[in-house]
């Protein structure tokens, strides 16, 4: 061999050396990635499952030992519940009873056919008997179907579904599947398999508004169950997968496919012969049905609930939704059928004087069309009375103008939204002077001047106290340009309980300065925000009721111990209840036909662009009171002083005979004649002065001092205002009012005595 070819076969081999060891990297880097993939999958899993055990235990102990939707002995009985009202003394009376209003006959489980139970088990949980409430394997498919993102989980036992009709626990989430199989497990630990198939039998969905299965024989063949064939009770098997699409009446051939699927996995299960199986088929090819509609009950035999139980009752099922993870049809059913206790907020008094008020001719609208919501409450969140129509009440579920409907707010909105968070700021005071000059805004191509006073004229500068007076727009949209619409809106939304502005609200100046909001806000919601100026600058929520029992006593609501926001400082809620006084008696203000002799009233008037909503939310020492005036198809309204008629009829009724008391002021606040030119405090040479309310810590300075009266808006508001914010999203047309000329919010004027 040459030594050139000694040379080439030993350079051949060290290459195939290279090559072997560059695959043996390769393979080494690609395990290496695949054992840190499986740790990495090992460590999440273990996160996961201390995540989801943490979860599962801390929802056992504080959920499902107080599941009162779990209670099966409720659904066995229909309890009328009783609403409790308290008389003057303060003790609880009985006011009303309410009735089950469910198309629901209850059958014991022994009066229920074979071929009904073994046609449901068939079709629905083959092994019912044999699993302790969830089906392991068809739960694993459950949960990967919603880890993959499908709507259906598909795979639920029998006791699951009724867990799902029990509670309408429909949320789509892995939390709500892990919720569902907790409440299966508890189930079946407390009742044995019969009894749940009996609860199944008479609370699930069989269409036609029938709640079980002896409604559905009685709609569908107009027989009792214990006299339906094998093959009505496939039919009646057959609708619960899709009580819309499978209801025989409607969707006859969705019916007969389905049924015969229930007779033929009957058969295969060997819970029928085969004889009964032919013979059923049979009678299902020509089944007969009856053609009787299930009709509503007419509404006047129903007893009639006020505006007030009707928002009571609206409340009661939202809370118990929530606090219990139930649908708003089982909340419902509870509260008509488990014998409740509710003991209700209402003033009785103050509901009377509001429902007199309503059949005053001299005190309504002429025009019957024209509508009302009226809302009162105390300082503490307790709605006293309401009325959701001018109306007598003649029915149930009415629309409610008072705690449902939404509505632009106007004017109403200037302290809350604008005056209280600035002044509670420090940036202004009772006597600051604002610009009463327009903005320059976005207009097509270019800007216009915006807003419009509703006296078609800007004042130059003017106080802060005039500015709320007279109900002026350029000052207001000024002070909301300082503070930012998106501060504005926290304010509202974070502090004072408004839930219904939305995004477009939360930089529109349109929305927050002059009330031009996206939807509205309801009366309810406007109301109790305006508690802070009596309250000492605390928010609570409204409530219907103080507390509910279940039937055995036991409390499963309880408002009696709301927590309160301080939304502003006591300081500023006085300087504000002040401002708020001059609406009344103010030479310039536009609530003076509000005012009632002897008594404190301060208030705040709103009117919408075009006059299509008038408002006027007013309170005295001892409570609260707004209302809402105009059409459900917005128009002009010509009765522009209706607010302020109905809303003193009702309060003056409510005030006579109590003792004259005033409000708690801060005492800190300082009392001091302030020169109206220039909002400083007067000196001897001022002539044009009135008393102004100030917080030591926020006094302007004396005429003689430089001029301006106000902190910096840099040391107390920290994002800069948008020189570019228009408010013209107001005329989207999603707004309720939008109009051409709704971003001249306020056609305001004063309403003489």
């Amino acid at each position: 061999m040459h030594k050139t070819d000694i040379s080439r076969y030993g350079n051949s081999k060290g290459k195939n050396k290279n090559f072997k060891g560059k695959h043996i990297r390769i393979f080494a880097s690609i395990l290496k990635i695949f054992w840190r993939l499986i740790l990495s999958w090992s460590i999440i899993s273990i996160l996961t499952g201390i995540i989801v055990l943490a979860s599962l235990i801390i929802y056992k102990s504080t959920i499902l030992g107080d599941d009162i939707a779990l209670n099966i002995k409720n659904y066995k009985m229909s309890l009328t519940s009783f609403i409790y009202v308290n008389d003057e003394k303060g003790n609880p009376q009985e006011y009303q009873k309410v009735h089950n209003l469910e198309n629901r006959i209850w059958v014991d489980f022994k009066d229920i056919p074979l071929n009904m139970k073994n046609a449901i088990i068939a079709i629905e949980d083959k092994r019912f008997y044999e699993h302790h409430g969830i089906d392991i394997i068809r739960t694993l498919g459950a949960t990967l179907n919603v880890l993959k993102g499908s709507k259906s989980y598909g795979g639920s036992t029998l006791t699951q579904q009724l867990i799902k009709n029990i509670t309408e626990d429909s949320q789509v989430s892995l939390t709500r599947k892990i919720r569902e199989i907790l409440r299966a497990t508890e189930l079946e630990k407390k009742y044995s398999k019969d009894e749940i198939l009996e609860l199944y039998l008479n609370i699930v969905n069989f269409g036609g508004g029938c709640k079980g299965v002896q409604t559905a024989a009685q709609l569908y063949f107009e027989k009792d169950i214990q006299n339906c064939s094998l093959a009505q009770c496939a039919c009646i098997a057959a609708i619960t997968q899709n009580p819309t699409a499978h209801n025989p009446l409607y969707h006859p051939q969705n019916n007969k496919e389905r049924r015969e699927t229930v007779l033929a996995e009957m058969l295969a299960q060997n819970k029928i012969s085969n004889d009964e199986y032919n013979e059923a088929i049979k009678e299902s090819q020509n089944m007969n049905f009856s053609e009787k509609a299930k009709k509503e009950k007419d509404s006047s035999s129903k007893n009639v609930r006020n505006w007030y139980v009707e928002a009571l009752v609206r409340d009661i099922v939202a809370d118990l939704c929530e606090k219990y993870h139930i649908g708003k049809s089982v909340a419902e059913n509870m509260i008509y059928t488990q014998g409740f206790k509710i003991y209700s907020a209402m003033d009785l008094k103050a509901q009377e004087f509001a429902e007199n008020a309503i059949k005053d001719g001299n005190i309504m609208p002429k025009d019957p069309n024209m509508e009302i919501g009226y809302i009162m409450m105390d300082y503490n969140g307790r709605i006293l009375a309401s009325l959701g129509s001018r109306k007598v009440k003649t029915g149930n579920l009415l629309y409610d103008r008072a705690n449902v409907a939404k509505r632009q707010p106007g004017s109403t909105i200037k302290p809350i939204s604008a005056y209280a968070p600035i002044v509670d700021l420090g940036v202004y005071n009772y006597s600051s002077l604002i610009p009463d000059e327009p903005l320059q805004v976005s207009s097509g191509n270019g800007t216009k001047n915006w807003p419009v006073n509703w006296y078609k004229s800007y004042k130059g500068k003017v106080t802060l106290q005039w500015a709320i007076e007279k109900s002026a727009n350029a000052p207001v949209a000024q002070v909301v340009k300082l503070l930012t619409p998106l501060k504005s809106y926290e304010f509202l939304t974070q502090k004072l309980g408004i839930t219904s502005l939305d995004s477009n609200d939360a930089t529109s100046l349109a929305a927050l300065a002059t009330g031009g909001t996206h939807v509205g806000i309801t009366p309810r919601e406007m109301t109790a925000a305006f508690q802070i100026f009596g309250s000492g600058g605390k928010y609570t929520k409204p409530f219907t009721y103080f507390y509910v029992t279940d039937q055995n006593g036991k409390v499963i609501l309880d408002n009696r111990k709301q927590k309160s926001i301080e939304a502003v400082s006591p300081a500023t809620a006085t300087i504000m209840n002040r401002l708020l006084r001059n609406v009344i008696i103010g030479p310039e203000g536009t609530g003076r036909a509000a005012n009632i002799p002897n008594w404190n009233i301060i208030g705040k008037t709103g009117t919408t662009s075009n006059g299509l909503d008038h408002w006027f939310i007013g309170g005295s020492p001892y409570c609260i009171a707004g209302i809402w005036t105009g059409y459900d198809n917005p128009k002009r309204i010509k009765d522009n002083a209706a607010a302020i008629r109905i809303w003193k009829y009702i309060m003056t009724k409510y005030l006579d005979g109590k003792p004259v008391i005033d409000y708690s002021y801060d005492p800190n606040i300082v009392m001091e004649k302030y020169c109206k030119s220039t909002g400083l405090l007067a000196n001897s040479g001022c002539t044009n002065t009135a008393i102004g309310y100030y917080s030591p810590s926020n006094i302007p300075g004396h005429c003689t001092s430089h001029y301006g009266s106000h902190r910096s808006l840099e040391s107390s508001v920290h994002s800069e205002p948008d020189e570019n914010l228009s408010p013209s999203e107001e005329n989207s047309d999603n707004s309720q009012n939008s109009s051409e000329n709704s971003e001249e919010s306020q056609d305001e004027q004063p309403i003489e005595e």
